[in-house]
């Protein structure tokens, strides 16, 4: 098989997803916080545009195997590195790191078998490398290494999660992303508390969204 002629144009996204999460681990360390944070932005943008146009042109043979890939080094990797290189390299930080790396490389395994197109089965590995390189701006190590167990648990688990799909919701779900990620940088406790909402309210989904249907 050639690759390159096997590439779809959903595909060219996955790439620029693995590309921007290769920026994010590289400027880890050596760039202010906020600049390999803004390369996960990207990479998560990234992500959607492809899952957006595979549902709309059709993915090729390459597709799923291609997404997860991506999705391993821009929110499995990056967001482990980000938070080392953030906070230094102690061996609790170490080993949440290991912990959050294992159960996102677990996480996309099962979505590669998974038959169920209805809901996904833990948080998505997208959700947490955003969530956990956004906490990052808060600069408590704490919070973040908390947070990054978290978000290991819920994606090992086999908690149904919604999919967001209306453009309108992801869009909503951007937008308090982007405020927060600003008003972490000009007030911490008020971007810090609005990042923990929007967090919150996701990882609550398979809860609150079942019992808003029950009671319509």
């Amino acid at each position: 098989m050639n690759v390159f002629k096997a590439l779809r144009i959903p595909d060219l996204f996955s790439l620029l997803n693995a590309f921007f999460g290769f920026l994010a681990i590289l400027t880890a360390g050596t760039a202010p916080f906020y600049v390999p944070v803004t390369f996960v932005f990207l990479s998560a943008a990234a992500d959607g545009l492809d899952g957006l146009l595979a549902r709309r042109l059709g993915s090729g043979v390459l597709g799923a195997n291609l997404d997860s890939l991506a999705d391993l080094v821009s929110f499995g990797i990056a967001p482990a590195i980000i938070s080392l290189e953030t906070f230094g390299r102690s061996w609790p930080a170490v080993l949440v790191a290991l912990a959050y790396l294992t159960c996102g490389i677990l996480r996309l395994a099962r979505f590669n078998v998974s038959k169920n197109s209805g809901y996904f089965e833990g948080v998505p590995i997208t959700a947490a490398g955003v969530a956990a390189a956004s906490s990052v701006l808060a600069d408590r190590q704490l919070f973040t290494l908390s947070l990054m167990l978290v978000l290991a648990a819920s994606m090992a688990s086999s908690v149904p999660f919604p999919k967001i799909r209306d453009p309108r919701a992801m869009g909503a779900f951007a937008v308090i992303l982007v405020t927060s990620t600003f008003l972490v940088m000009l007030q911490k406790d008020t971007g810090c508390a609005l990042m923990l909402l929007a967090i919150t309210a996701y990882l609550s989904s398979p809860v609150v969204v079942p019992y808003l249907r029950r009671e319509r």
